[in-house]
């Protein structure tokens, strides 16, 4: 069960917020969560470092700790992810220091309603790419890797061959067809019968010469059988993580 804390120093608001977070994840994945409300940051700190919270969503201007100092202070004691909610939409750059997940403005509108909706799904989304997978061949031995970490699947006759940012390749034995299928869920797509790849990494679409750049720069060539739908999924995955 996810360990859920809102920390905002007005407490009418943090009613208002924790009806809507209740609502958003159990609309989203039918899942309870453990929630927890805070109008004194010192003390939400104090009880994650006893037990620590997987989603903080933050209020930014706060007494004693402000939600930046208190972000600095999570951010060396336990991985968490970190949720800016404020009423000063101009901080949201100075907010991205801290790397938060994302950030939503209060409002009274279906504006904050619909950017929760959106936080939320990005949530789940980035918690999918976390998960750890293990390989295994006889050069290297078994091999832990996080889904987020690679960049793109290759197949190679009965083998495929996973490039990711930690590793040198990794190649073991297997079908790159199974695979389209298993990792469909972790939003990967297949842009040419020899690869696979994480739309995560994915920059933009270079139409002209049919190739897919990644944002570490490097390119793949696309064939045109996926190019449309290589084009969906990737609209696709934009809209529900921005």
């Amino acid at each position: 069960m996810l360990r859920v804390a809102i920390c905002d120093d007005n407490n009418v608001f943090v009613n208002k917020m924790s009806q809507a977070v209740k609502s958003e994840f159990t609309r989203q994945n039918n899942e309870d969560i453990e929630l927890e409300t805070y109008v004194s940051s010192e003390l939400m700190f104090q009880h994650h470092l006893i037990k620590p919270f997987d989603v903080i969503f933050l209020d930014i201007d706060m007494p004693e700790l402000d939600g930046f100092q208190l972000a600095a202070k999570i951010s060396g004691s336990n991985d968490c992810y970190i949720i800016f909610v404020t009423s000063h939409p101009e901080l949201v750059y100075d907010s991205l220091y801290f790397r938060p997940l994302n950030f939503i403005t209060k409002s009274n509108d279906s504006f904050f309603t619909d950017k929760l909706h959106s936080v939320v799904n990005q949530l789940y989304n980035e918690m999918k790419q976390n998960t750890i997978i293990i390989l295994e061949n006889k050069e290297v031995g078994r091999v832990p890797l996080q889904i987020k970490s690679i960049y793109y699947i290759e197949s190679s006759k009965h083998y495929v061959i996973y490039h990711s940012e930690h590793n040198e390749p990794i190649k073991i034995r297997g079908n790159i067809g199974e695979l389209e299928i298993h990792f469909s869920q972790y939003d990967f797509a297949r842009i040419h019968k020899s690869f696979l790849v994480n739309l995560r990494h994915i920059f933009n679409i270079d139409r002209n010469k049919d190739e897919i750049i990644f944002k570490q720069g490097f390119r793949l060539n696309m064939s045109k059988n996926y190019k449309q739908t290589v084009d969906e999924k990737l609209t696709q995955y934009l809209r529900k993580t921005k």
